[in-house]
């Protein structure tokens, strides 16, 4: 009567945490709206522009940008070629599969090390928005969160697809 397959604790923060990613991104989302509506009702109705709500939901922009490639990666629906996987071998597919896992982990190493770097350089330079009292640091704060969650998921697939190399290759498969 229980469900055939259980799901691991990793499955289960997974989908926790993507719940809570996909709040945050709705969350700013609603924000953004009701900050640019509202600067356009002030602006047409009352004449009087909100000075910040630009910078603000160009902020709110980036950062939903970053989170929303964070959910997709998640998901597995980052644009993929998959041509080569489809006409090689299971056991050519598996290795081409864990050289692109490899790729991707290289690839988010630098992308985070990176977004580190600029964040702490715009901490340390002390740049702030011009119409809001905001750190820059803050807003590039979201290039190495995502690019850094993106490579805990990357590191697990990778780990994911040798084990199942491995047990294909014990398999005979």
């Amino acid at each position: 009567m229980g469900d055939a397959r259980r799901k691991s604790p990793l499955d289960t923060f997974r989908g926790g945490f993507e719940k809570a990613v996909n709040f945050m991104i709705g969350t700013m989302l609603a924000g953004m709206v009701v900050v640019v509506f509202g600067n356009v009702i002030f602006r047409y109705f009352l004449n009087a522009a909100i000075a910040w709500s630009e910078e603000v939901s160009r902020f709110m922009l980036i950062w939903l940008a970053f989170m929303g490639a964070v959910i997709a990666y998640l998901r597995n629906e980052h644009l993929g070629l998959d041509i080569l996987l489809n006409v090689l071998p299971p056991r050519g597919a598996r290795i081409v599969a864990v050289l692109a896992d490899a790729l991707v982990v290289t690839a988010l190493v630098v992308l985070t090390k990176g977004g580190i770097e600029m964040t702490a350089d715009s901490f340390a330079s002390g740049w702030v928005a011009s119409a809001v009292p905001i750190p820059y640091g803050y807003v590039y704060m979201a290039a190495p969160i995502a690019t850094g969650l993106m490579l805990l998921e990357a590191v697990l697939k990778l780990v994911s697809d040798i084990r199942g190399l491995l047990a294909a290759q014990k398999g005979g498969a």
